[in-house]
């Protein structure tokens, strides 16, 4: 983290909304990724058993367990996960962190998956200049975030609200977030935070 600056640009209850609003960014970029990168904390079994009906071909890592220094990780497939809830129970939280190609409708899966832990949609690309402004595309860092259950990108201050976050150079370009702002009827909401 830390070689992009991160300004918010909408935060809202619903998901949909959220995501919604995301798209449109998205929609800005001169060129996009084909690929979406999805991040969720998973708290509970039933979390769990969502996401993997969701994901079924991620990696599961159990955050629950003790360090293990002959198995570096405690990761499971969907179909290696235990089967019965006291099993997972036992190895909560769970990590799923995978690239899958863009695709609307798996988004809108993911965030039905959810529970009320912090998750994050990520879309890389770039943004197109912006001539009247003296805006040139920069190429490098430039994305849409968006955070679920979480005031922040690293999901460390819950909250039951959504936020949408842009992506700029290393440099913040507060010129620019506010015309991406602008583009999509929302508003820059706060100071830029390190990204990625």
């Amino acid at each position: 983290m830390g070689d992009s600056r991160a300004y918010p640009l909408f935060r809202s209850a619903s998901a949909a909304d959220t995501l919604t609003l995301a798209r449109r960014l998205c929609s800005l970029m001169e060129k996009r990724d084909p690929v979406v990168e999805l991040t969720a904390e998973l708290r509970t079994a039933e979390d769990v058993w969502r996401m993997a009906g969701v994901l079924p071909k991620a990696v599961y890592n159990a955050q629950g367990v003790p360090f293990d220094p002959y198995q570096w990780t405690h990761e499971y497939r969907a179909d290696t996960l235990p089967r019965d809830s006291y099993g997972l129970v036992t190895l909560l939280p769970f990590r799923v962190d995978v690239e899958a190609p863009v695709d609307d409708g798996l988004e809108d899966l993911f965030i039905q998956a959810l529970g009320g832990g912090p998750a994050s949609i990520y879309w890389d690309g770039s943004w197109p200049d912006v001539p009247d402004l003296d805006l040139e595309a920069y190429a490098k860092y430039e994305a849409v975030e968006v955070v679920f259950n979480s005031l922040d990108l690293d999901g460390e201050l819950p909250a039951d609200e959504h936020t949408v976050f842009v992506h700029l150079s290393k440099f913040g370009d507060l010129p620019r977030a506010e015309w991406l702002a602008r583009q999509v009827g929302a508003e820059v909401l706060g100071e830029p935070v390190p990204g990625r």
